[in-house]
């Protein structure tokens, strides 16, 4: 036999190398190990080539972070956070629009008292125009009258005339008549005969005499009456023209003073158009430069989002390639102790054979026969043994693998496992209305108890709000601690804080009165002054009534260009009736308007008539209990009525949803309408109800098929989803709620999306805001 080749993995085992002792191996053996060694150094190969590239790798990342590290040095920048500085700038912007906002609302209060002194002076101009006109035509038909009085007097005065000439003419008459007679009375010489003929003729000179006597006097007594007649008529038409000259003369004067009112009234409403014109120019160019800005910061926040885009698209870039880097190491870490174990298992393997392979040839050189017994069982021995690196290496790795843990999941906690998965995934991606379907069908608004006669018992658990009144309560003190936050330089946001956000609102308006009669300042107008932005926003909501916030809310959203549709559905149809008259209230007390013809006049339609209909605040409130009776009828009619016909104009449809309890309706909603039809009542609304009415309907069904915890906290989880906050809709819920059921609608929001509110609330905001929400909040 030849002399064996020393072996790679032959072992001395404790004999002296010089021994000529020799290591006999079947041909089975070799041809295996042979095949092993040509297996191993391809593996080896593939290791290597492995380690090059791991190698070649990092030495590309050194490369890449020394060059990163030179550009920064070069650049002289640190590392910048552009998510921290984009909502920055965000939040920056934000805040400068509400203050453009501001100002824009309070120049269009401004142009609107000035309208309205324009039109109480047009108004008044009109009716000294009217008066003045009413002037000229008495002062015609007087001018009139005085004409004809002075057409009468000259009349007169030549029928005077005429009359004296008369008059003189009758006396010249008389004279020449009187002397006449005189002539003919005369004495005439007579003859001697005169005693006769006196005895004869009759005496006629007495008779002369007294019918002389006669007509002078009735001459006289004439001439007597006729001057009296004319001297009274004289006298009479010279009262009536002085009288006519003053009423002239007043009138004149009047007429001055009127005029110069005029005069007046025209150059003051000249200096308020010329001033309304001025403010006009200065709005036009405050929005002209608004919008510039506005173009302005939208080009710097498109290019931030565009470098945004880009570094958040290097970051990808950057993450892949080390995530490929990190996955490339750890398989190459996981073959390297695959290899490692493979060949720390290859050498025991290959010692144990090495051993019995001595041990056979020492028994060859005693007996034959047991030599060849003892090659056959090592050869069995060696092929049983023998098996390919795959196989070991498949082996090793379900080894490295970790073991799969036996599920002990009921099919129930698997559903209720999938159910939350689908809903954080549904949070994740913001689609709200799927949250809120499945919060609907998971959880029920109230607890239901059937009672004789068909009433239901409706009712539910409330813990209350967060806010509770304050023992022992110091009025006086609190008004004092909060003139000291606002007293000099600076304001102590933390000490107002935690005085409003610990009393209840009762409690805020007693601590304003005492402020207000020591310092004699009103304390919500002491704050408006020294804060700002949303913490201000939060004093305002903490100080104001709700029915106040919401009067006030309802302004803005009809106030302007178009009108916001959404604020008006969220808060008409989610108010009582009580809550709707205190709106209503309100709303007249502080804009001296009437808000059901506001909204009339601001919107059309069907949506006008389902408004004006929930603004009558017919809906009863909620006593407890429900007549299912008369809900499965109200179900029934709304079914055969039909989604596509439910319109205002049908009053059985209106009846329905403005004059009946929320408790009703959610009896009506979630146990009568599932007996009729298994289709969802939401969709079918979306799909077939006409679009005016669509939002609305769908805030009132939810509203009243959620217990209103539930409600507020899906309301909740909608402000802070997506990108940014609405942070007047989040300020809103908050401080309403935070005296009703606030811990409930914590504990709500915890329940649906896995997560505390206020973990949310401080992840989405920052600064004081942030603080004064989390003091109401815990």
């Amino acid at each position: 036999m030849a002399p064996p080749r020393p072996s790679a993995y032959r072992k001395s085992l404790g004999r002296d190398k010089g021994k000529d002792s020799l290591y006999l191996v079947s041909s089975e053996a070799r041809q295996m190990k042979e095949q092993e060694k040509d297996q191993m150094k391809k593996l080896n190969n593939r290791l290597v080539n492995y380690v090059d590239k791991v190698h070649d790798l990092e030495m590309m990342n050194r490369f890449l972070t020394a060059e990163n590290e030179k550009l920064k040095k070069l650049n002289k920048t640190e590392d910048v956070d552009v998510s921290a500085i984009y909502d920055d700038e965000l939040k920056r912007l934000r805040e400068k629009v509400e203050e453009l906002q501001t100002k824009n609302a309070e120049l269009e209060i401004e142009k609107d008292n000035l309208q309205y002194e324009l039109e109480d002076v047009v108004v008044k101009l009109d009716t000294v125009k009217e008066e003045n006109k009413d002037l000229e035509k008495e002062v015609k038909s007087l001018s009139k009258d005085v004409d004809d009085a002075t057409i009468e007097r000259v009349s007169l005065e030549a029928k005077i005339e005429n009359l004296q000439e008369a008059l003189q003419l009758e006396k010249q008459v008389h004279e020449a008549e009187m002397e006449n007679l005189r002539r003919q009375v005369a004495p005439v010489e007579a003859p001697v005969l005169q005693a006769e003929q006196s005895s004869i003729l009759p005496d006629l000179n007495d008779a002369i005499q007294k019918v002389r006597k006669q007509y002078e006097a009735f001459n006289a007594k004439s001439i007597e009456d006729l001057d009296n007649f004319y001297k009274e008529k004289v006298e009479s038409l010279t009262k009536q023209l002085k009288a006519a000259n003053d009423d002239i003369r007043d009138l004149r004067s009047d007429n001055s003073e009127k005029r110069k009112v005029i005069h007046q009234l025209e150059m003051e409403l000249e200096a308020l158009r010329q001033k309304n014109d001025g403010l006009e120019r200065n709005q036009d160019g405050l929005e002209d430069r608004h919008a510039r800005e506005i173009a302005e910061y939208q080009e710097q926040v498109e290019k931030m989002r565009s470098d945004l885009d880009g570094a958040k698209q290097d970051i990808g870039k950057y993450l892949k390639d080390y995530q490929d880097l990190n996955s490339l190491k750890l398989s190459l870490e996981q073959e390297i102790a695959i290899y490692n174990k493979i060949l720390m298992g290859e050498e025991h393997r290959i010692a144990v054979i090495d051993t019995k392979t001595l041990v056979l040839a020492n028994d060859s050189k005693r007996s034959s026969r047991s030599s060849s017994k003892s090659s056959s069982r090592a050869s069995s021995r060696s092929s049983s043994s023998a098996r390919s690196t795959s196989d070991i290496v498949e082996e090793m790795l379900e080894k490295d693998s970790p073991p799969k843990e036996p599920s002990t999941s009921t099919p129930k906690a698997e559903s209720e496992k999938s159910s939350s998965d689908n809903e954080e995934q549904t949070v994740k991606t913001n689609n709200i209305d799927e949250v809120k379907e499945a919060l609907e069908l998971a959880s029920p608004r109230e607890e239901s108890v059937e009672t004789p006669e068909g009433v239901i018992s409706v009712s539910w658990k409330v813990k209350g709000g967060t806010v509770r009144p304050i023992k022992p309560f110091h009025p006086l003190g609190d008004a004092e601690l909060l003139h000291k936050a606002m007293k000099g330089i600076g304001t102590d946001e933390e000490a107002i804080s935690e005085i409003l956000t610990k009393r209840t609102k009762a409690q805020r308006l007693v601590i304003a009165k005492h402020y207000e009669e020591k310092y004699k300042k009103e304390l919500l107008k002491e704050l408006e002054s020294e804060l700002s932005g949303n913490f201000l926003s939060v004093v305002q909501h903490l100080m104001w009534r709700k029915s106040v916030l919401d009067a006030r809310a309802l302004r803005k959203a009809i106030k302007g260009f178009g009108t916001d549709e959404a604020v008006l559905i969220e808060i008409l149809c989610t108010q009582s009736s009580k809550d709707i008259e205190d709106i209503k209230r309100d709303y007249y007390e502080v804009f001296e308007r009437d808000l059901t013809k506001d909204i009339e006049s601001e919107t059309s339609g069907v949506f006008k008539k389902f408004l004006v209909a929930i603004m009558k605040a017919n809906r009863p409130a909620d006593s407890g209990t429900v007549v299912s009776n008369l809900a499965d009828e109200d179900a029934k009619a709304l079914f055969e009525m039909g989604v596509k016909q439910w319109s205002p104009s049908n009053d059985r449809f209106l009846e329905i949803f403005t004059q009946r309890s929320y408790q009703h309706l959610w009896y009506l909603f979630k146990q009568s309408w599932p007996k009729l039809t298994t289709v969802d009542l939401i969709e079918t609304v979306e799909k077939e109800c006409p679009k005016d009415l669509v939002r609305g309907l769908k805030t009132l069904i939810r509203f009243s098929t959620c217990i209103p915890p539930l409600y507020y906290a899906i309301q909740i989880n909608e402000t802070m989803a997506g990108k940014g906050t609405e942070e007047k809709q989040l300020t809103y819920i908050v401080t309403t709620r935070s005296e009703i059921d606030l811990i409930d609608v914590k504990e709500e929001y915890e329940r649906v999306f896995g997560v505390k509110v206020e973990k949310r609330v401080e992840d989405e905001t920052s600064g004081k805001y942030k603080k004064i929400l989390l003091d109401l909040l815990n």
